[in-house]
């Protein structure tokens, strides 16, 4: 019984989860009420806070699972490449945002969550601490990345590392926004090759043509920690 019973308490919560996903994206962060959740899930008013203490911790729980479900399809296409693209920085970063880019149009509600919390980070000392977490764990991993790019002469010599992560992540995040507001105005593939072109020249649209690969193997991990 125990273990129906926990069964049945994680089947309800993933439905409060579900409609709250509905909730914020339809409505956004703000407009959305713990009211609006239960209505759409179909469970009395105060069902969602057995399960979450806020709103906020509800929305919290969405830019975790956005974080999750994008380390896991990052994981699953650099184990997908040839072992020698495994050795090319370059092509493992091609490989990261073109997962990032599936990810988006997979899951275009949870990507909205994602965008507006990084707004909503300047004012919610929580969300804010979430997204920093965030960041600070993909900088680190891209930097090594970058690094180790630089040392297989794949990008320019002169590559700072830590500028060209965070321009690839701005690359990255401008493109989530564009296509929100114009679904279908690129094509991700596209972008996705231009972005790891060559990082440092991301806010330029990645135009600059690397060298070619190397075979020096990069180190990149998952938001879990290293492999």
């Amino acid at each position: 019984m125990p273990k129906i019973a926990e069964q049945i308490r994680a089947a309800r919560r993933e439905q409060i989860i579900a409609a709250g996903l509905a909730c914020f994206a339809r409505s956004g962060y703000h407009a959305a009420t713990m009211a609006d959740v239960a209505a759409q899930a179909g469970v009395s008013k105060g069902t969602p806070y057995l399960y979450f203490d806020s709103k906020e911790a509800l929305f919290l729980s969405l830019h975790e699972e956005w974080d999750c479900g994008a380390g896991r399809r990052i994981d699953a296409a650099v184990a997908a490449l040839a072992e020698g693209e495994r050795g090319s920085p370059r092509k493992v970063l091609h490989a990261v945002a073109g997962a990032i880019a599936t990810h988006v149009m997979a899951e275009p509600q949870t990507c909205r969550v994602l965008m507006e919390a990084r707004a909503l980070a300047a004012h919610q000392p929580a969300i804010a601490d979430a997204v920093r977490a965030t960041d600070a764990r993909a900088h680190q991993q891209l930097e090594e990345l970058i690094a180790a790019g630089i040392n297989a002469r794949e990008w320019p010599q002169e590559t700072d590392p830590a500028l060209a992560a965070r321009l690839f992540t701005a690359g990255l995040y401008g493109l989530m926004t564009q296509w929100h507001l114009a679904p279908g105005s690129f094509s991700w593939d596209d972008a996705a090759a231009a972005l790891a072109g060559n990082p440092a020249a991301a806010s330029d649209g990645g135009n600059t043509v690397a060298p070619p690969d190397r075979t020096s193997r990069p180190r990149f991990l998952s938001r879990e920690g290293k492999r």
